[in-house]
């Protein structure tokens, strides 16, 4: 039983020494990377991303490494760039293992590893040591949880020699693997560089986050007027979420089981609206420069990208990034040549914000070159430049603001100075009001007193000559045989006179009438009306009268066009030296007015008298043929056109003949 006992201890004692001469063996091989003391004197971070072993599809732990699928020594960069032994690249999703042997030399200053943003899972041991996990690596999608997050790892002082072994999973980006170097570095100098970029991040994301929170308030409160604040505040926090997730991603640590894939479409989403908004600010501010087609151009694209990101499945979403940044530059390249033409165009923009803008473009094209060639350093300076300009831009909006509530209180100023002085008039409109109802109540006694004298004029004034008539008549009847030449005619004249005078007083009440009298609109036909009124004036048709060739449909009143054409065809014929009168009627439509015209071949009218007919009374012939006209009818005339919103024109030469043009307003329909 004792011999059993020492069996077994010699067997456990000889495995402990195989083991341990196993991974001594492997420590102690020739290591790939031997850094000496210049390099740590001249070089504060030193670049590891030469001479790495890759295994394709293994997982393989310290201690295990007398594996034959080595690759050739590989230089850190997606995998994709790597070539299987068919001689073909590999795919994006994969799992491998990553080895690196390096030595560095005693007496060093304490010394770390600053490990990068490993897409996208990860597990790392330093000397067979594990030291820790990111996510979880796993040989399949469902088995792997997809993480990322830098490490600064410290190393033993007391060693000189170094293997790191990384296990990576990568089941969602096109690219795989470790793509930026892992940097060799004194702790000091990498955590400073830590601490400057989480200073640089949080001074980023507590200013974008300030920012878009404050101007979303103050649109949402107090400006919704002006779209350019609200563009800007989404702007400022899809950059402030784009800073967060980018490196810390929150959400997966409150969240552990959160798909990560979901995160990364977030974070696209962010950028491209990113993007988006800036647009939209920019064409907002230079909105008198920029095209039309820009606005939608740049919706349209962005929408689709947004589209694309929410569909497409991994990792072919993420190499939507590449068309993303050459639409962006392109776009920087038209907002700076927008702005220098805005500055050349001397705008009352103001050029500070201007050249703000163009500063904002440059540090964002910067920023899309820098994140190309995943310089770190780099891009810690373009977020500084960021939390400048954006600060710039907020101090310029605010200045604009003030400016605007400015000239908002001074409006308030004139509103209130205008609502003082529209009371003043209000109160003297009211005054006017009253007047002018005293005036109307008068104006319609003076009315009503006019209808008593018309009815006196035409009752009592006229009946005396109806009777001052027949008398006349009577005793030219009973006297006849005993009456000589000389009483007859004086018999004859008096009732001439007496019908004259009642022609006078007829006239008068007619043209008293025409403004007084409300006359009704109606559709009829010209010609139709043009016919009654020839039948009346010349019922014994000895005179040619043309009326028009198109028979037009007429919205007037048809009686005051009926005064208007039977005072024109009468004077027409009244007045005619020819054996027949001849008289052409012309009617047309214009787009404002109805166009007619009365011309005859009569005698004429000299230029000189072509205003005076149509004046009350006015009479140019005083013939004895002439003893019943009244000079009356062409101020009818006159007084209904000019009723009517229309003009008079006269064409005449003595001798030659007279046409009197006239027009009408066309009235607007309306519904009784």
């Amino acid at each position: 039983m004792k011999l059993y006992k020492n069996a077994i201890f010699l067997v456990i004692f000889l495995f402990s020494i195989q083991a341990t001469f196993s991974l001594e063996f492997e420590t102690a091989q020739q290591p790939s990377i031997e850094i000496t003391t210049e390099q740590f004197q001249h070089n504060k971070t030193i670049k590891l991303d030469q001479h790495w072993e890759f295994y394709w599809k293994d997982f393989i732990n310290p201690g295990n490494f007398n594996h034959p699928k080595v690759f050739d020594s590989v230089s850190l960069t997606s995998w994709t760039n790597y070539k299987d032994t068919n001689n073909k690249p590999l795919p994006s999703f994969g799992y491998a293992t990553y080895r690196l042997l390096f030595s560095i030399p005693k007496g060093r200053p304490s010394t770390s590893l600053y490990i990068p943003l490993i897409t996208a899972s990860s597990k790392i041991w330093i000397n067979g040591v594990f030291i820790l996990e990111t996510g979880q690596v796993g040989t399949s999608k469902s088995k792997t949880l997809h993480r990322s997050f830098t490490k600064i790892i410290p190393l033993d002082s007391q060693e000189t020699n170094f293997e790191v072994v990384i296990q990576v999973a990568n089941f969602y980006h096109k690219k795989g693997g470790i793509t930026t170097p892992i940097l060799l570095g004194t702790t000091d100098q990498l955590f400073q560089k830590k601490s400057l970029q989480i200073m640089t991040d949080m001074i980023s994301i507590g200013s974008f986050s300030f920012i878009g929170i404050l101007f979303l308030v103050f649109y949402l409160l107090y400006w919704s007027k002006d779209q350019a604040v609200l563009y800007f505040s989404i702007l400022c926090i899809c950059m402030a979420y784009h800073t967060l997730n980018e490196r810390y991603a929150p959400l997966a640590i409150v969240f552990s089981k959160l798909s990560w894939v979901f995160l990364v479409k977030l974070e696209y989403i962010s950028s491209y609206l990113a993007g988006l908004f800036a647009s939209l600010f920019f064409a907002i501010i230079l909105k008198e420069f920029t095209h039309s087609w820009y606005k939608k151009t740049m919706i349209t694209i962005i929408s689709i990208l947004v589209f694309l990101v929410l569909v497409l499945p991994s990792p072919y979403f993420t190499q939507l990034i590449v068309p993303f940044f050459i639409c962006m530059l392109l776009n920087i390249v038209y907002v700076i040549f927008i702005s220098i033409q805005a500055i050349l165009a001397k705008s009352a923009i103001s050029r500070l914000l201007i050249f703000t803008i163009i500063a904002c473009a440059i540090t964002f094209s910067g920023h899309i070159l820098f994140f190309m060639k995943e310089n770190e350093l780099a891009l810690i300076y373009i977020k500084f430049a960021y939390i400048i300009v954006f600060l710039l831009i907020s101090m310029l909006m605010l200045h604009r603001f003030s400016n605007s509530f400015r000239q908002l209180a001074l409006a308030n100023a004139f509103v209130l100075e205008q609502k003082r002085e529209i009371s003043q008039k209000s109160d003297e409109i009211s005054k006017a009001n009253l007047k002018l109802e005293e005036n109307l109540n008068q104006l319609k006694a003076k009315i009503t007193e006019l209808d008593d004298f018309n009815h006196i004029v035409s009752h009592d004034l006229k009946t005396p000559l109806i009777s001052v008539y027949s008398l006349a008549s009577f005793i030219e009847e009973d006297l006849k045989d005993n009456l000589n030449a000389s009483t007859k005619s004086h018999i004859v004249m008096m009732k001439d006179v007496v019908s004259k005078m009642e022609a006078s007083i007829n006239g008068l009440l007619a043209y008293s009438k025409v403004t007084i009298t409300k006359k009704v609109k109606s559709n009829f036909l010209l010609n139709d009306l043009l016919k009654k009124i020839t039948n009346s004036v010349d019922p014994q048709h000895k005179n040619i009268i043309h009326l028009p060739k198109n028979n037009i449909e007429i919205f007037a009143s048809e009686i005051e066009l009926e005064h208007v054409f039977q005072n024109l065809i009468t004077n027409a014929i009244k007045y005619n030296n020819k054996e027949k009168a001849i008289i052409i009627i012309a009617a047309a439509k214009e787009k404002t007015n109805y166009v007619f015209s009365v011309q005859d071949n009569g005698p004429g009218i000299p230029e000189e008298y072509h205003s005076k007919i149509f004046d009350i009374f006015s009479q140019l012939d005083t013939d004895e043929k002439d003893l019943k006209s009244t000079g009356i009818g062409l101020a009818i005339v006159k007084k209904i056109v000019h009723k009517n919103q229309g003009q008079l024109t006269v064409t005449s030469k003595e001798n030659n003949g007279l046409k009197i043009e006239f027009t009408i307003a066309i009235s607007p329909k309306t519904n009784s």
